[in-house]
């Protein structure tokens, strides 16, 4: 079995990748905000994709840690 990474490594890792999936979020939804002309399908593809972000951000922290109420 493969020694698992220290800490540090490894809260970096989980931090990098959350960074990303933010980025991901908002670049999804900074439209919607801007107001630009939007179809209803392209308006409800970007809120899942913003909200599927979110949650892994959740999952991401969670792992490394962080508490949050059920």
């Amino acid at each position: 079995m493969t020694k698992p990474r220290e800490w540090p490594n490894y809260a970096k890792e989980i931090r990098d990748r959350t960074a990303e999936e933010a980025v991901r979020g908002m670049r999804a939804i900074k439209p919607l905000l801007d107001g630009k002309e939007l179809t209803e399908l392209d308006r409800l593809r970007r809120v899942a994709i913003a909200t599927d972000s979110f949650h892994t951000i959740l999952r991401l922290l969670e792992s490394v840690g962080a508490q949050t109420r059920p």
